[in-house]
């Protein structure tokens, strides 16, 4: 059979892997839409949910501590805010970057950033999300949008892996393996990924989820993200017994 090119400079022989990869390019632009479309719907919720939050405050603050009205409205107020944040972070993380620009990036606070999105999906899947992070800011020189990207992602896998609940853990420390380097680890007690698949895991298009659940880009993409910034990422896992991802980047500053 001849060898036919599809998209991206790729070729492959096999008809069913000319399939798979136009599927995948379809799903993607459909998450694309959907993330644009997302955009847009968080701009929309962002005015009235800034009216609830304003009428809640003005009456708790014209309301004593001790009306039966007041924790109700305090209640209200403090909900609206984390949809606000939720909504700020979601719209953040959608935000298409006008460059791929490299800045001074505190690990820690880029992840507490994103991690309103991850806890907000791993509440509907009873995984428990804990963060250890360094009491000390780590830096690096990257691009802040693609490292959450990084994290959300991994931490997305995690949450499929454990589909009758878990916890995730993502942390950060002084690399262990690395002069003058950070880790950022993406812990979970999941599923495991077997040795055979891990050979694969980082390939494009390549999948263990149903269809529609997944393109196979997720683990490339972050790959990538990775070799861009010079950094490394190592995968340990064992079958029921969880996995862990580890990256590491160089310190800002670093010699």
């Amino acid at each position: 059979m001849s060898r036919e090119t599809v998209g991206y400079g790729l070729f492959f022989r096999d008809p069913c892997e000319i399939k798979k990869h136009r599927e995948s390019l379809l799903l993607l632009g459909k998450m694309a839409s959907v993330g644009q479309m997302a955009g847009g719907v968080a701009h929309e919720i962002n005015n009235p949910l800034g009216i609830i939050l304003g009428f809640s405050q003005v009456t708790a603050s014209q309301l004593s501590q001790d009306d039966p009205n007041y924790q109700s409205m305090k209640t209200i107020e403090r909900e609206a805010l984390r949809c606000k944040k939720l909504v700020h972070d979601l719209l953040r993380f959608s935000r298409v970057p006008k460059d791929n620009s490299f800045e001074i990036v505190d690990v820690n606070m880029m992840i507490k950033e994103c991690f309103s999105l991850i806890e907000a999906r791993s509440k509907t899947t009873d995984v428990e999300v804990i963060q250890e992070l360094t009491p000390t800011p780590l830096t690096v020189n990257a691009n802040d949008n693609q490292l959450q990207q990084v994290v959300i992602n991994l931490a997305n896998n995690a949450i499929d892996a454990m589909p009758h609940g878990g916890q995730l853990f993502i942390g950060t420390r002084p690399s262990t393996t690395r002069q003058n380097h950070v880790d950022l680890y993406v812990k979970d007690t999941g599923e495991g990924i077997s040795k055979e698949i891990q050979q694969r895991i980082f390939d494009p298009f390549f999948t263990t989820k149903d269809a529609g659940k997944g393109t196979g880009l997720g683990l490339s993409l972050v790959q990538e993200i990775i070799n861009n910034h010079g950094g490394h990422i190592e995968l340990e896992s064992e079958m029921n017994r969880g996995t862990t991802f580890t990256i590491s980047l160089k310190q800002a500053n670093a010699s």
